[in-house]
């Protein structure tokens, strides 16, 4: 490899994640899982349409490492979870009015809610977008083929055109997006729609104070010196807190916000609709139309 060639990846890699092409490890559709998996939700509760979309769904699941570890083993509850987020995603549009035509995913990951809306909805363009190059590769290679996915950057851009979606969500995205919030939500509105509406998840600075042990998350990020210490400490004066990891990738950051901020920021570019508490997970929701 040639020095050109080494600067091309580190700089690609500070952007995005390029990992190297391998072979995909699978697993069985999720039909092979349900009874196996002891999650401790009772997904039977939800009120989802979990047989009809299990007949609809023999596709594959992504082994654990292919879906950023979300849930771990538990891999009937990882399929699950995307048809109780479509479910919410698409109420939450009639509640509001509107009519899903088009709808993307930013940081669609391996497709966790993408394929329930290609296969359980009659949305006719799905799109999704992710930093991580393996992840669309693992769409391409094994779900249906009515999805338009790619690999986009941190910098905020997306190849799309103006007015152009309906529905957008974001699930664990701006939790990650430490400096370029407000204009990557003003790229959202210039591909919305008017009427179109953002979904967007996000770390409340709540959270903070209710992590403990049995959380996979604090688990994850006590690593970090200035979160271990700010944990279980949460200020009424917190707007908006930032910790992250030095390296040279991309993807490397953990940011909390208080949801007055918010809206007194992201509410600036688009109308504010809802705010929810831990919708449904530990994550909060925050819902914004295009004027």
């Amino acid at each position: 490899m040639t020095q050109t060639m080494a600067r091309e990846e580190i700089w690609e890699n500070m952007i995005s994640r390029n990992p190297p092409d391998e072979d995909f490890e699978v697993l069985g559709p999720a039909r092979e899982h349900r009874e196996s998996d002891a999650h401790p939700t009772n997904w039977e509760a939800e009120n989802l349409p979990i047989d009809e979309a299990l007949i609809r769904d023999g596709y594959p699941l992504p082994i654990p490492s292919d879906r950023e570890s979300y849930y771990g083993s538990h891999h009937f509850s990882y399929w699950v979870s995307g048809l109780r987020d479509m479910r919410d995603l698409l109420r939450c549009a009639k509640r509001h009015a509107l009519e899903v035509d088009t709808y993307l995913d930013i940081g669609c990951a391996s497709g966790r809610v993408l394929r329930h809306f290609a296969l359980n909805s009659e949305t006719s363009r799905i799109m999704g977008c992710d930093i991580n190059r393996r992840h669309i590769e693992w769409i391409l290679a094994h779900l249906p083929g009515n999805m338009e996915v790619f690999q986009n950057h941190s910098i905020p851009h997306l190849p799309l055109e103006d007015s152009s979606i309906d529905l957008i969500s974001a699930f664990s995205v701006f939790t990650h997006i430490e400096n370029f919030d407000l204009a990557w939500i003003m790229e959202v509105k210039r591909i919305l729609r008017p009427g179109g509406i953002a979904w967007i998840t996000f770390h409340s600075k709540h959270m903070l104070s209710e992590l403990n042990e049995s959380s996979w998350r604090f688990r994850s990020w006590r690593s970090h010196p200035e979160f271990a210490a700010r944990q279980g400490k949460v200020a009424d004066d917190i707007k908006r807190l930032a910790f992250r990891w030095r390296n040279d990738r991309s993807y490397t950051s953990i940011v909390f916000y208080d949801s007055e901020y918010l809206s007194n920021r992201w509410g600036r570019a688009l109308r504010v609709l809802e705010i929810r508490r831990r919708a449904p997970t530990d994550q909060d929701v925050i819902v914004l139309r295009k004027s």
